[in-house]
């Protein structure tokens, strides 16, 4: 495994030792080395997210899932000149959106607690997403060879990577409310198929709406005008980590995938037979 060093930078800890520790977790690594202090911990998780970004031995996450589709196939086609049966993986029945909403009641209500909305949003997911895979599944086998088709799959394997830490997190009940919240306002309007309130809560997540700090802020006792504009509910989780923009991505994909799948009123879309 290669890593990327930063031994010889003097790295100071920018992030609080909870955060730290989070993160680790979040990427199935050790909270702690033995002889590891705090400062060596972040430099350990910051060498993580360097190579995250910028991929191992330059491969990109998508070509790594496109390698791995064409693997799975090559092995299949092996297996069918040899004669051996090829496994063909069960096909999961799975509910009708319309079983969703009764079974997803109370996903985007602002009042939902906090332990039944961490389910909801979880099973919600979990369902999109393996809609996704069935269809992208069906489409393979109809059209092998269409390179359409071994694209989307490919996104498919991708995303389903980055979305892993998003259900672990879920699972364990540790994800930030300011996420939470606004993944199961998402859910609620897919569920209504308001697929242009869905991306505005999408970008609201995702980018932010925070106000940029130009000048001073803060002159003698008073604060500037607008300066709560600049804080937590206004911040781009994107920009936050990697692990973040991984699954904040796959996610609009499933946006995207579910405005497909589940057709409504143009006007209710974005960019309607873009």
């Amino acid at each position: 495994k290669q890593w990327i060093s930063t031994q010889s930078l003097d790295l100071k800890p920018l992030l609080e030792e909870g955060e730290v520790i989070k993160r680790l977790r979040e990427r199935g690594e050790p909270i702690k080395l033995f002889g590891e202090n705090s400062t060596e911990t972040y430099k350990r998780l910051r060498s993580l997210e360097m190579q995250e970004s910028f991929g191992s031995k330059s491969q990109t996450d998508f070509k790594s899932a496109m390698d791995k589709i064409d693997q799975e196939y090559l092995k299949a086609m092996m297996m069918e000149l040899h004669g051996d049966k090829v496994e063909k993986k069960e096909t999961k029945a799975l509910a009708t959106i319309e079983e969703m909403i009764i079974l997803c009641k109370g996903i985007a209500t602002p009042d939902t607690n906090a332990d039944t909305l961490f389910d909801l949003v979880r099973q919600f997911y979990r369902w999109l997403f393996e809609t996704w895979e069935q269809n992208g599944e069906r489409k393979f086998r109809e059209n092998e060879g269409d390179l359409a088709v071994k694209l989307e799959r490919a996104k498919i394997k991708q995303a389903e990577a980055y979305m892993k830490p998003l259900f672990r997190s879920l699972k364990k009940r540790i994800l930030d409310e300011t996420l939470l919240r606004p993944f199961g306002e998402i859910a609620g309007a897919l569920l209504e198929r308001n697929y242009i309130g869905a991306n505005d809560v999408y970008l609201r997540t995702a980018i932010g709406n925070a106000a940029w700090p130009i000048g001073v802020t803060m002159v003698g006792i008073h604060a500037r005008t607008g300066r709560e504009k600049l804080f937590a509910h206004n911040v781009a989780h994107v920009l936050n980590d990697e692990c973040q923009r991984k699954y904040l991505q796959a996610i609009k994909r499933l946006i995207t995938f579910a405005q497909r799948y589940f057709p409504t009123d143009p006007s209710k879309c974005v960019e309607y037979n873009a």
